[in-house]
């Protein structure tokens, strides 16, 4: 089962995908680069690189590809109660400090969701969270609170997984 935000992925690379599409079609009905890059509100470079992929491989180049790397190893579920996590104090966890540190958010993402990062990765995972304005589900608040409270961690994912995909 597709999950929402690859879904959301797949739309957004189609959309991305036909843009490039129209500006060929475009180009072979005599438009410049300038003109074409003005009527699809992006950059003239931008579409000079669509062209010359276009002319080299053919109307195939304009295709969207599947993004090279490996998967995230946090999902967004994951972020949102890491975010949940850190608009709380720390205090709130018994835990004697009164702001979030990167050794200490380290430590929670590892006993909550079974990954180690480097301290590096835990603060630009920080940085992300922060910057984050969505709102979040109540069922992520509640599942947050199980596992906290030490509920049968493999339970709680097993029964994620089922309600909502591979996650």
């Amino acid at each position: 089962m597709q999950t929402a935000a690859p879904l959301a992925e797949t739309v957004r690379s189609k959309i991305l995908e036909r843009r490039r599409q129209r500006a060929w079609e475009l180009h072979n009905r005599g438009w410049k680069a300038v003109d074409i890059a003005a009527a699809l509100d992006v950059s003239p470079a931008a579409v000079s690189q669509w062209l010359r992929r276009a002319r080299t491989d053919g109307p195939d180049g304009l295709i969207s590809r599947p993004k090279p790397g490996a998967p995230r190893a946090l999902t967004d579920r994951h972020l949102l109660m890491l975010r949940v996590l850190l608009n709380s104090s720390p205090r709130d966890h018994r835990i004697e400090s009164d702001v979030w540190t990167r050794p200490l958010v380290a430590e929670y993402i590892e006993r909550l969701f079974g990954r180690r990062f480097s301290l590096q990765h835990v603060g630009r995972l920080m940085r992300r969270i922060e910057l984050d304005s969505k709102p979040i589900p109540r069922v992520v608040r509640l599942e947050l609170e199980d596992l906290l409270q030490g509920v049968d961690v493999s339970r709680i994912r097993t029964r994620i997984r089922r309600r909502h995909g591979n996650h």
